[in-house]
């Protein structure tokens, strides 16, 4: 009997936390044991959930969980409500009870056992998940609401302050504000100024675009709000946060989902500032009124575009191909003079060399040929089970069992050898017997499970054979293109992500360019 416990934490939780109520999942890890031991049952693993999340796609452990309980792991997954198992919409919580029912794996609580494989209980834990989403979207209405009082107020209610501020618990009242933090706010002063004013050299005074801002801050040696290099899109984003001008507001990166080929897609663009709310913050401004409106019209007068919303992509890898030093998408750059257009990353401090882009197109389709002709191939010897190391593990812990297997038989007749001689008494010959046979048991049951993945296991296919059609198909397409976004279309349906790596040569150099494959199917070699 194989048992396993799920902990998360609600919002309720996180509130009683920060007002001094202890670690929750420490006090219902307790508290389930307790219950697991009540009911004799052996608890092998427990899933701790870390993060918050309202589907199950952001809640990792969960995702663990379902998979565990579909491979028919556990015969009972103890929580402390079923509502902590799903909060999502009607088709996380039809995953949740289709997993479990199919699986016949029971739920356990502090109250109550539930069998999916009972109508009657299958009706409870559905209304169960049912009414805790009601309950959810509840109490996430009340959190708007006083998030947007708040608002009204002046206090800053987001969890991060913005670079050069930090945020300070009001005294006497609920809620947060901020306050000016140094050196960082000096540093957003500068930015500002560099744009408007200008930043003065040699008697004269220059202004600086935003790459020219994001350079300097760099040539400094300042680090980012994240803490890597400084780029034209980190410093656009502090001249764009009227917070420095002394406002805070609401819906700005309103959260938008959309269904896109079965799977809820959801992104935050940018509103305009006709589409959200501004009130006056309790903040002190960094930056006055007429330099944050100055800087927006500048700006304005040279918006940040890869290219007019018209133009045509130029660039097969565009999106597709990041640096592997700081990990910034690799661009294009053509050049006037007729030279052959080179892929390098933006930015100038980074180690990474550039190549032409027709050399890693090459390198690209070399590597997708070498991998088709591998899938191909009918005796590989990657393809051999025995190459796998996840099987051989699952072997070698099968062989290990076998083992301990024969030495408890061993004992089992050492027991009854010795209750013959009078060694043992019959009370201490049940107890002995007992405890082996408990652990034969369960290894027993350990021993299934590793059959049961080692059949899984041995069925698959080192390689997604599936991937053969695909490569084909893009391979004779490839050549025929009509222009780079169809060249681009053709890339991203085998692959996911490609990383650049070339920190020496030239185009009259030896290179030691090196392209790691991400592809969206299983594929012999990853490295071109």
């Amino acid at each position: 009997m194989a048992d396993c416990i799920y902990l998360r934490k609600s919002r309720v939780d996180a509130e009683a936390e920060a007002h001094g109520a202890g670690d929750t999942l420490a006090r219902h890890e307790k508290e389930l044991l307790q219950t697991a031991k009540k009911l004799r049952r052996t608890i092998t693993h427990i899933y701790r959930e870390v993060v918050s999340g309202e589907t199950i796609s952001a809640r990792p452990q969960m995702q663990q969980l379902l998979r565990d309980v579909e491979l028919g792991l556990w015969d009972a997954v103890h929580v402390m409500e079923v509502e902590r198992l799903a909060r999502g919409d009607t088709l996380d919580q039809g995953i949740v009870s289709q997993t479990f029912l199919y699986s016949k794996t029971l739920i356990i609580t502090p109250k109550k056992t539930y069998d999916p494989s009972n109508e009657f209980d299958e009706e409870y834990f559905e209304f169960g998940l049912f009414m805790s989403r009601r309950e959810y979207k509840t109490i996430n209405r009340r959190q708007q609401a006083g998030r947007l009082a708040s608002l009204r107020e002046g206090k800053w209610v987001a969890n991060k302050a913005p670079y050069g501020y930090r945020r300070n618990k009001l005294q006497g009242q609920k809620g947060w504000s901020l306050e000016v933090q140094d050196p960082q706010a000096s540093i957003v002063c500068d930015i500002f100024r560099w744009l408007t004013s200008g930043y003065e050299e040699a008697g004269s005074c220059i202004t600086l675009g935003t790459s020219q801002i994001a350079h300097r801050l760099n040539h400094l040696g300042i680090p980012s709000p994240s803490g890597r290099e400084w780029g034209a899109n980190s410093v656009r984003d502090i001249l764009r946060n009227d917070a420095y001008a002394g406002w805070i507001h609401w819906g700005r990166r309103a959260t938008q989902k959309a269904l896109c080929d079965g799977t809820v897609v959801t992104s935050r663009p940018r509103a305009d500032l006709r589409s959200y709310q501004r009130f006056p913050g309790l903040h002190p401004p960094l930056i006055p009124q007429e330099t944050f409106d100055l800087a927006q019209t500048i700006l304005g007068n040279y918006p940040s575009r890869p290219g007019p919303k018209q133009a045509k992509t130029q660039n097969p890898l565009a999106g597709l191909v990041f640096c592997g030093a700081c990990g910034h998408s690799m661009v294009r750059r053509p050049y006037a003079s007729g030279r052959p257009d080179a892929l390098l990353c933006p930015y100038p401090s980074c180690p990474t060399k550039s190549s032409d882009l027709m050399l890693v197109e090459t390198v690209l389709l070399s590597t997708l040929t070498d991998w088709l002709s591998n899938l191909e191939a009918p005796k590989h010897e990657e393809c051999l089970p025995t190459r796998s190391p996840e099987r051989d593990a699952l072997q070698r812990a099968l062989a290990l069992g076998e083992k301990k297997l024969d030495l408890l038989r061993q004992q089992e007749s050492r027991a009854f050898e010795l209750v013959e001689q009078a060694v043992y008494s019959p009370e201490q010959f049940i107890q002995r017997t007992t405890e082996l046979e408990k652990q034969k048991e369960s290894l027993l049951q350990t021993q299934e499970r590793i059959r049961l993945e080692l059949q899984t296991r041995e069925r698959e296919t080192p390689f997604d054979l599936q991937g053969i059609p695909k490569l084909h198909h893009v391979l004779d397409s490839y050549p025929m293109a009509q222009d780079a976004a169809e060249k681009k279309r053709l890339l991203t349906s085998v692959l996911s992500r490609v990383i650049y790596l070339k920190t020496t040569g030239g185009r009259y150099q030896e290179s030691n360019l090196q392209l790691i494959l991400y592809p969206r199917f299983r594929a012999p070699n990853s490295h071109g």
